[in-house]
């Protein structure tokens, strides 16, 4: 079985190093110059936590459905388990983007107190204006590319970690006393708690009826509330990250189609492959064939 495609490729582009990136292992990459192949215009689930620089230029993307616009100075950082999408990059865009495995990730913050409603936090309002104190961070990259360059510091990836870490105390301090972000509503409460269930559900479950059981609040409402913060239904949301997952399988593994539908919970390969046909057009079979070129 060939080794499965990590959604963005995060091992094909730890492999395909370039010269103007550093990196330390196969947990941590500064990209200062991202390649034509990094610009993807379509949703992917992440497998890794991007922070993403901007020191020009604008840029647009989605995440989780929501679309954010980002103005340098600026910082903005998605989430393991979150799906992505770059929509636009200006011409005069300059982003440095620093790139954490998950495992990475996961072990820096258990040493952060408050990581939880940190998280939270960026997951509300992934970008962060930069325009009063952006040499900050400027200085934290320059530490952190001098870092992994140095041929001699043994403990090298001990110091990007708590490198790291003060970078996102400061991150945390520019949240909540510089940017003006106003307390979540109930509505706002309620769907990220809906994504939540849903990053940990999505393989099992499928109807909206099951996450609106879990909020203790009616189908009907958790789908005005996922109406009014993404403009898709709540159903549209739930079976994009289903059929996220099956065009990975179909694309990155040697899995049959009855090991996919199995994987995901589906009763049998027809009921699988009457879903995958409904949303994408295509049988999974044809899915593959059409892509196994590319």
């Amino acid at each position: 079985m060939r080794e499965p495609i990590p959604y963005l490729q995060w091992k094909e582009r730890i492999d395909a190093q370039t010269p103007d990136d550093c990196r330390v292992g196969n947990d941590f990459l500064i990209v200062k110059k991202p390649r034509e192949t990094d610009l993807v215009d379509q949703p992917f689930r992440l497998d890794m936590t991007l922070s993403v620089f901007l020191a020009t230029g604008h840029c647009t993307f989605m995440a989780d459905w929501v679309e954010y616009k980002a103005q340098a100075p600026c910082l903005f950082t998605v989430s393991p388990g979150q799906i992505f999408q770059l929509i636009a990059l200006s011409d005069d865009a300059k982003p440095c983007t620093i790139i954490m495995s998950e495992a990475f990730s996961a072990s820096l913050f258990k040493e952060y107190g408050s990581f939880g409603a940190l998280h939270q936090s960026i997951v509300r309002q992934p970008v962060i204006d930069l325009t009063c104190d952006s040499q900050a961070f400027t200085r934290y990259l320059a530490m952190l590319e001098a870092l992994l360059q140095s041929p001699f510091n043994t403990f090298k990836l001990e110091a990007v970690r708590h490198l790291s870490l003060a970078m996102f105390y400061s991150y945390s301090y520019q949240l909540h006393h510089i940017s003006e972000v106003p307390p979540a509503t109930k509505q706002e409460n309620l769907f990220q708690q809906f994504k939540t269930l849903l990053r940990r559900h999505y393989r099992q479950e499928r109807e909206v009826a099951f996450y609106a059981s879990q909020l203790c609040i009616t189908p009907k409402y958790l789908s005005v509330i996922v109406k009014q913060q993404t403009g898709q239904t709540a159903l549209a949301c739930i079976e994009t990250y289903v059929i996220t997952e099956c065009k990975a399988l179909l694309l990155s593994t040697d899995l049959t189609i009855q090991q996919i539908a199995d994987r995901l919970h589906f009763p049998s390969q027809s009921v699988f492959g009457k879903f995958f046909k409904r949303v994408i057009g295509l049988s999974p079979r044809a899915y593959r064939q059409q892509h196994s070129h590319l």
